[in-house]
């Protein structure tokens, strides 16, 4: 193993694993291995942002997409900062430093590209505590947060059920994956009005479980990509309470990311152009 020249380092709270270009291939030397990765879970690999499971294995160990590795002379993640603050708002930018006017309770970065499987990586992921994604009570994107073309939102909000309040999202673009984003969130609006829709590529649960959504607003050109788009269940048990702007209301056979557009006569939708 000391021909790979591989090690690990610890930046701040999220991991990164190095290695040499000339030896990318470690899964010829690491043949099994199982859990090799359980609770992982801010490793980010440093080519597509792909992060391991808990039971991924020995062949993930390797560089290029699909892979946990980082080439430092070759990384492609870029990040931004989350801030969780004591009166239970969470802050999403570009800026490496808090708000010194307001005590900060925690804090960490997160991968831009990131494709994270699951909880773990946010700053509000305590097990216990005032960290604890239930005293989420808020979350504002900032400005800045457009500087970033390429955005992956999996499970960024997941289960934080005293969620009532989503600003920002109009200073959002290049979204790609929103997979549970918002799921089992507290809201009863949420306002994508400046949002670009057109990248997006995975609206897998987004929206499941939010049982107080009523009104999403959105640019009356808002439109969904007509290809390169999956995401079912994206409106997964949401009671009944979504209606779009053209007065249709939620059903169980009605989930699948094509609701997320304008509400209209002809393409039945949970969206309020606005």
């Amino acid at each position: 193993m000391d021909s790979s020249k591989t090690y690990y380092t610890r930046s701040g709270d999220e991991f990164t694993a190095v290695a040499s270009p000339t030896k990318s291939g470690l899964a010829n030397y690491w043949l099994s291995g199982s859990l090799m990765f359980n609770s992982c879970n801010r490793l980010v690999g440093g080519t597509d942002g792909f992060v391991p499971s808990t039971t991924s294995g020995a062949s993930v160990c390797k560089l290029g997409a699909g892979g946990v590795l980082t080439d430092p002379n070759d990384d492609r993640r870029t990040w931004f900062w989350a801030y969780f603050y004591a009166d239970c708002e969470g802050v999403l930018t570009a800026s490496s430093t808090p708000d010194s006017t307001r005590e900060l309770a925690t804090s960490n970065r997160i991968c831009a590209i990131g494709k994270y499987v699951g909880l773990g990586f946010t700053p509000w992921d305590g097990v216990t505590g005032p960290t604890h994604r239930q005293h989420l009570t808020s979350a504002t994107f900032a400005a800045d947060m457009v500087t970033y073309s390429y955005l992956n939102l999996n499970y960024l909000f997941y289960s934080c059920t005293n969620l009532a309040s989503v600003s920002g999202l109009g200073s959002l673009s290049g979204v790609r994956s929103m997979r549970y984003t918002f799921s089992s969130c507290a809201f009863t609006t949420i306002d994508f009005r400046g949002s670009d829709p057109s990248t997006f590529m995975d609206l897998f649960y987004t929206f499941s479980g939010c049982n107080k959504l009523t009104t999403i607003y959105a640019n009356s050109i808002w439109a969904l990509p007509s290809s390169g788009i999956t995401g079912s269940q994206c409106f997964y048990s949401c009671s009944t309470s979504p209606v779009g702007g053209n007065g249709t209301v939620w059903a169980s056979n009605k989930t699948a990311y094509t609701y997320f557009r304008i509400d209209a006569a002809a393409t039945p939708g949970y969206v309020t152009a606005a």
